[in-house]
Formats: C-alpha cells, structure tokens, sequence
C-alpha cells in the first residue's frame, strides 16, 4: 500500500500492487503477479514488467508496450481502456491461458482473432469490427458482438455461455442485418440475452419453422432486452415459451403487425414488462 506518493518504494517480494497515478514511484519487482493502475497518467511503465509470473493487467488508460512484458502467456486477466487493438492484436493472439478479456470502454472496429485462446471465459468490449472465435467451449460471457460476427459463430459450441449481447451500430452492405432465432435457442445455458440496433440499423429476428413448433425455447434464459429491433411478426409466441423468463424490455423497437398477443399459459414467471 503506497501512502507516500514522493518516497522511493523498493519492496522486490510484494506481489500484488495498486497504483494510483499520483504515485510516481514504485517497485520495480520480478515477481508480480498483479498490477492495477487507476488515474490518469500519460507515463510509461514498461520497465516495470519485467516479471513472468504476472496473471493479473488491469491499465486503465495507460499506454504500455507491451512487447516490453517479457512473459505474457501466464496472463489470465487484461483489462485495457482506450487504447487501439490494433497494435496489441499479435499480443492478445499469444495469450493462450487467458481468462478475462476487458475492453468494455473502448469501441474496437479492427479485427480480432481470439481462436487460439481456448481458456476464455469473459470477454467484454464493444466489438463492432470483426471477432473471430474457435473452440470456446468455457466461455460465460460475450458482450458485445456484432450480428454479422455472431452469424459466423457455430452457437452449438457455445455450451457454457450465460450472457451474451450482440450490437449493431453500423449498416450492412445491404441495410439490413438479421438474427436468427435458431442460433439463439442451441444457447442451452443462456440467462441474459440483450440485443441492440443503433443509428438506423435495420435489425430483424428470424424465426424458424423448427422454431415455431417447439413447446420449450431456451430453458435457462432468465433476462431479455431487445433495443432498436424491427419485427416483422409478433414475437411474444416465442418469448412466451421461455419458462424461467422474468424480465423483458421492449426499448425503441417497431411491429409492423399492429397486435402482439399472449396466450393463457404464456410466460409462467414474468415478472417485469417494460415498453419504451
């Protein structure tokens, strides 16, 4: 814990610091294994990483080479804040036991591949560039992807996740985008579904005769925000047959069919209905 922000720290055993940015100096210590930096700084730190133990990298905002952090691939944790991906793109591809990717405060349009990191369980951004994904058999949370992004994906894969969001802000080649929602009903585990269309984004869901003929959709979805979307049929007969269903949020969103309608035996834990 650092009190003194003008006394010269040279503790080379701690092995979890926090570090405001009034502190200008600190440990130079081969042995961390975390480090969070809060404030606003524009100072480098790269040669405080000289360390190959280091699980967890939270900036903030702080620029960082990161080539200088010599043994990256025991990260399971990295949180980074306005800063471009672009030129940590190769980095992140080498963090094969990583965990935890936090972006959620920077919108990323560059291309990410994450198909080598087959550890991930969280990854939080505003991903409106492409993101590819391979085996991600033990992620839990993906938010957010854009719907061409996520039309890419094999959902069947996705045994684990429990939160996923999918956000569009730019317009296709063709105006419009759309979700299936054949892909969203193999999400066995789902709890949290939020779908979001911004700037005009025409954003329709699809449905499936597969779909309309089953009893049960998604078994375990708890929570569902729809943003912006555009029916073309009434969706309540399929939001109806989620039974753990509890809060559904209709915000900005267009039916052209002018009636929604709710059978006697439709949604069985509702708790909340929210229409902007």
């Amino acid at each position: 814990v650092y009190n003194d922000h003008v006394a010269q720290h040279s503790s080379t055993t701690c092995r979890r610091q926090v570090v405001n940015h009034q502190i200008k100096r600190f440990a130079r210590n081969k042995r961390m294994r975390s480090f969070l930096y809060f404030g606003e700084s524009e100072i480098l730190l790269e040669r405080y990483f000289e360390t190959k133990l280091l699980r967890v990298l939270d900036l903030g905002a702080l620029p960082l080479p990161f080539e200088r952090i010599w043994d990256p691939y025991h990260l399971r944790y990295l949180g980074i804040d306005g800063i471009s991906l672009k030129d940590i793109a190769d980095f992140i591809s080498k963090l094969r036991f990583l965990q935890t990717l936090d972006v959620s405060r920077y919108f990323i349009r560059e291309t990410i591949d994450l198909r080598k990191l087959t550890s991930l369980r969280h990854v939080i951004g505003e991903f409106f560039g492409e993101l590819l994904i391979g085996d991600a058999a033990n992620l839990q949370t993906l938010r957010s992807i854009s719907s061409a992004s996520w039309n890419k994906l094999k959902p069947e894969l996705l045994i684990n996740l429990r939160h996923l969001e999918i956000d569009d802000e730019y317009k296709s080649k063709e105006g419009r985008v759309s979700v299936s929602w054949a892909s969203l009903t193999k999400l066995r585990n789902l709890r949290v579904l939020r779908l979001m269309a911004n700037n005009g984004i025409y954003l329709s869901l699809k449905s499936e005769e597969a779909v309309r003929s089953m009893d049960v959709i998604s078994p375990s979805l708890e929570s569902v925000t729809l943003v912006g979307i555009t029916f073309e049929e009434d969706p309540m007969p399929f939001l109806q047959k989620m039974p753990r269903l509890e809060d559904l949020i209709f915000e900005n969103c267009d039916y052209w069919g002018g009636k929604m309608s709710v059978s006697e035996q439709g949604f069985g834990r509702l708790r909340k209905l929210k229409l902007f």
